[in-house]
């Protein structure tokens, strides 16, 4: 047997036994047929919804007088004091140096860099990085400007139910003076 001739006879045979397993094949009815069996065979797996409840409508009496203005009752009222210890408002979460007395608070130097100068705050024997813009001190103080030798910080002091803006100058401390 030739080459050509065998590989005539094995595409043959190939070819034959494809057409045979197609004979086998289920029609589009038949599968059908067979998925409608087993969807009725198995059982379901999500339990049946269940009717709802019946709702029953209730009347809230509104009272007469001019404080109920829902039905639930007379709203909040807001006091008319305000709390001495209350913090004015500022940005963000509490600073390190903000619970610090500002008398426990020395200057001992600045650093520049990029273009911006920041001020070593010393507290105890720890020293502690700040510029424009952080909190220090418990009267609420920012500082608004560090330059060279000298820490500007505005405070916000209570005067009786108001608060009120003050300068203070933190002067750096020590033999570089």
């Amino acid at each position: 047997m030739t080459r050509q001739s065998a590989h005539a006879f094995s595409s043959a045979i190939l070819l034959a036994s494809l057409l045979a397993s197609c004979t086998e094949r289920d029609t589009p009815d038949q599968l059908r047929a067979q998925l409608d069996s087993v969807r009725l065979s198995t059982p379901p797996t999500m339990p049946a919804p269940q009717p709802a409840n019946e709702f029953t409508a209730h009347a809230y009496p509104v009272a007469e007088d001019g404080n109920a203005i829902t039905p639930f009752g007379a709203p909040a009222t807001i006091p008319n004091e305000i709390d001495i210890d209350e913090r004015p408002r500022q940005r963000g979460a509490r600073q390190p140096l903000e619970d610090v007395p500002l008398e426990s608070i020395r200057l001992v130097g600045t650093l520049s860099r990029d273009g911006r100068t920041d001020a070593l705050l010393q507290v105890d024997k720890v020293v502690y990085p700040a510029r424009a813009g952080d909190y220090l001190g418990q009267n609420f103080g920012v500082i608004r400007s560090v330059q060279g030798r000298r820490v500007e910080l505005e405070e916000l002091v209570r005067n009786g139910g108001d608060w009120e803006k003050r300068m203070t100058v933190l002067e750096l401390q020590g033999s570089g003076k």
